[in-house]
């Protein structure tokens, strides 16, 4: 075996073995909720928290995605320091957990009194998730994919310890708590392994990577428009039982995308090197099997799932097995397999520069999606509001595909800056 593919193989490796347990432990934290809590009460969890990770896309805004690709540009062209720049990272975010967190605190009139005493008790994981992800983008863009690994399993194998507990005594307060010790916890071994932060304020830096971090911050915001809103309209509108319905789904999801992510954070530096040298041909052909393998891989578990999923749900959320549960997951099918169609891809786009590209999108879709979400509940409640999403997002999935294939031409003048 040649040496750059052995390296290729143990970098999927352990990048496979940090994002399934991971999962793993951000899934425990939800089945547990879903098992001890009751079917609203969990569907106010998740309400809440979709509430708090939008929150936390204001508070990093692009930062901890452009961290991953400038550390592997930098690691190539040497222009700055990485240590300053995860340094001018961690102060960014810092000071927008502040201000973000004051402004939703001057404006709580917004949620009920309820649901804000809820989120007050997320207000660590507004900083510690944006900061977790900031130094997992810089350990991937260093292809320091071992440690990032063994970081994850430790602290979560800490963490988890309180799981249980914590939300079997204590509920939903148990089940928030639950997030802002996981995220601690990898926070401490990330500062632990990456001791060396250079905190001196680098104008030319900070010029340097804003404008690329502000396109990759709005696309972050509009994907949240594009994914997650249509939570913060169910639950806006009391469907609580059905935010669980939905959020268990879209777990599952969450689950099988995890082969594509891990094998798209494994090859995005490569593609950034690449791209930067100039080495178009091998983008795009690389760009063809990629889409393949994405599509074949897609159908074949979508039909997978068809004939399996009443015996997971029966199985493992018995309690929320009800016929709107089975209409629901049905219908959401399609979405399924889109999903898994356009995994790889958008972190491709990223790693090539064209993050404008999928900015545009993304404010299309996720505009749309908005307006379509409003109308649909208002006029046919929560059924027009799923089938709504299900078709739209469908149709952005696959569009995207063909829409950044079409962009990678040889030719450098359709290159994206």
């Amino acid at each position: 075996m040649r040496i750059p593919e052995k390296v290729f193989l143990l970098n999927l490796f352990w990048r496979a073995s940090q994002v399934i347990t991971r999962n793993i432990f951000t899934f425990s934290i939800f089945y547990f909720a879903s098992y001890f809590l009751l079917k609203d009460d969990f569907g106010i969890y998740n309400y809440v928290l979709s509430f708090a990770f939008l929150i936390c896309l204001f508070v990093d805004f692009g930062i901890s995605t452009a961290v991953s690709k400038f550390t592997a540009e930098f690691s190539v062209n040497s222009k700055f320091s990485v240590n300053n720049l995860a340094g001018l990272a961690v102060l960014l975010i810092s000071g927008m957990a502040l201000l973000v967190g004051t402004a939703v605190f001057l404006g709580r009139s917004f949620l009920t009194k309820e649901n804000f005493s809820n989120l007050v008790w997320l207000y660590p994981f507004i900083l510690f998730f944006p900061l977790t992800s900031l130094f997992d983008g810089l350990f991937r863009g260093a292809k320091r994919f071992k440690e990032l690994s063994l970081i994850t399993f430790i602290s979560g194998l800490i963490s988890m310890v309180f799981f249980y507990f914590l939300i079997r005594y204590y509920g939903l307060k148990g089940a928030f708590l639950s997030q802002d010790i996981f995220y601690l916890s990898m926070l401490c071994g990330f500062l632990i392994r990456f001791n060396k932060i250079d905190f001196s304020i680098n104008r030319a830096l900070l010029i340097y990577t804003a404008k690329y971090t502000l396109v990759l911050g709005l696309i972050g915001v509009f994907m949240f428009f594009s994914t997650r809103v249509d939570i913060l309209f169910l639950g806006h509108y009391n469907f609580f039982t059905e935010v669980a319905y939905y959020e268990i789904i879209s777990k599952l999801l969450a689950l099988l995308l995890i082969p594509y992510l891990v094998i798209g954070h494994v090859i995005s530096p490569d593609f950034t090197r690449q791209y930067e040298n100039g080495n178009y041909i091998w983008v795009r052909k690389r760009m063809k099997v990629i889409i393949l393998f994405s599509f074949l891989s897609s159908a074949l578990i979508s039909v997978g799932i068809y004939f399996f999923m009443p015996f997971i749900f029966e199985t493992f959320f018995q309690k929320y097995y009800t016929e709107s549960f089975i209409y629901m997951s049905t219908i959401m099918l399609i979405l399924i397999f889109s999903g898994l169609f356009n995994s790889i891809i958008p972190l491709v786009a990223i790693a090539t520069g064209h993050a404008r590209l999928g900015m545009y999108f993304i404010v299309v879709v996720g505009v749309f999606n908005l307006i379509l979400d409003y109308f649909s509940i208002n006029y046919w409640g929560m059924w027009g509001l799923i089938y709504s999403t299900v078709i739209l997002k469908s149709l952005a999935n696959i569009g995207f595909v063909f829409l950044y294939y079409r962009m990678l031409r040889v030719d450098t003048k359709y290159y994206i800056n």
